[in-house]
């Protein structure tokens, strides 16, 4: 918020390293002087490292609170997805929340829209734990941040590469499976998308007269 702090997201073992984890690294005043070619990066103080066990590959900041969405390594080899809410207070992370599978390090996103609901959107859902095991899968979560909970894993409808919130219209658009689909943020139900068909494939939704760049 105020440019302080760098936060890096380590992925872990979705990109093949170490327990996946979230950094905090303190940046003093970014200056650069006329024809400099490098330098050190600006630094001060001591970097903190918050683990991260449910996977750290995405993340966004909601003023004191960091939501991580990321995937956890299974006995089995195979990936599971987790949100993993970081209190950036305390500098601490709670228990992760299963959520849609996804391909471990690949493409995903995130936004928070109406009704206290973060949206997440993962994509090759069907290479993880769920679909293995045959439980229910899709490629498209919405969280309620103000109870904590999962309310709904859409069924598989394909890859999830964009979503925008209609802020006060408690409806987000999304890109699916190279369509666009929309969605109640009350309570997670379709609605009709018969006049949003697309001719081709549809890879992103932006909403243009949205109140954050998110949109």
């Amino acid at each position: 918020g105020d440019g302080g702090t760098a936060y890096v997201l380590n992925c872990g073992p979705e990109c093949g390293g170490t327990p996946s984890s979230v950094s905090l690294l303190p940046v003093g005043p970014m200056i650069f002087l006329p024809n400099q070619q490098s330098g050190q990066f600006p630094a001060t103080g001591k970097m903190t490292t918050i683990p991260v066990p449910g996977g750290a590959s995405n993340a966004l900041i909601d003023s004191s609170t960091m939501y991580v969405v990321g995937q956890q390594l299974q006995p089995d080899g195979l990936f599971s997805g987790n949100l993993t809410v970081v209190d950036l207070t305390s500098n601490t992370a709670g228990t992760p929340t299963s959520i849609s599978d996804g391909a471990p390090g690949a493409l995903s996103r995130m936004i928070e829209a109406d009704d206290h609901t973060l949206w997440i959107g993962m994509t090759k859902c069907t290479n993880g734990e769920r679909y293995a095991k045959g439980l229910p899968y899709g490629c498209l979560t919405m969280y309620n941040t103000s109870n904590q909970s999962v309310t709904m894993i859409e069924s598989y409808l394909g890859d999830l590469t964009g979503i925008a919130s209609v802020t006060g219209l408690h409806k987000v658009y999304v890109a699916q499976g190279g369509q666009v689909y929309i969605y109640h943020t009350t309570d997670g139900s379709a609605l009709d998308n018969q006049y949003v068909t697309v001719t081709g494939t549809a890879y992103d939704v932006a909403y243009m007269d949205g109140l954050t760049d998110g949109n």
